[in-house]
């Protein structure tokens, strides 16, 4: 698998981290993040030093558009995971299966908090997830 260092990001768990002002934490978390062009284009805010524009593969993107109900962005997301074996940040369930059963490795909005604070980026990854689920 390539280096843990390097993440996938839908555009779920870029609206998580803005909503809990952290979205410059994703840097000191992970060296690289790319985004697909899905992404950038539903998630055009503030993007970071860190946050790479990547190329998803259309076969399989056209594949989980057409026949999953999943959205761009999200089908995006997975597609290049898929076929780069990087690890795919996604809080969606229905996506986070189908990423999963594709054999992606997956972290979601909480994952990323815990890895934040076993590196000691923040304190207190719970308090975090409940000032999300209170916004």
């Amino acid at each position: 698998m390539p280096d843990n260092q390097t993440a996938i990001a839908d555009t779920s768990v870029l609206i998580a981290f803005e909503k809990l002002g952290k979205l410059d934490l994703l840097c000191l978390t992970y060296d690289e993040i790319f985004l697909p062009d899905a992404v950038c284009q539903e998630y055009a805010s503030d993007l970071q030093p860190c946050f790479i524009l990547k190329a998803a593969p259309e076969s399989i993107t056209h594949f989980l558009v057409n026949h999953t109900g999943l959205g761009r962005g999200e089908s995006e997301s997975i597609s290049l995971a898929h076929s780069t074996g990087i690890r795919v940040l996604i809080d969606d369930l229905k996506a986070r299966k189908i990423a999963l059963d594709l054999g992606c490795h997956v972290t979601g909005t909480i994952g990323v908090l815990y890895k934040m604070e076993q590196k000691n980026i923040i304190h207190n990854a719970y308090n975090h997830v409940i000032k999300l689920k209170a916004s």
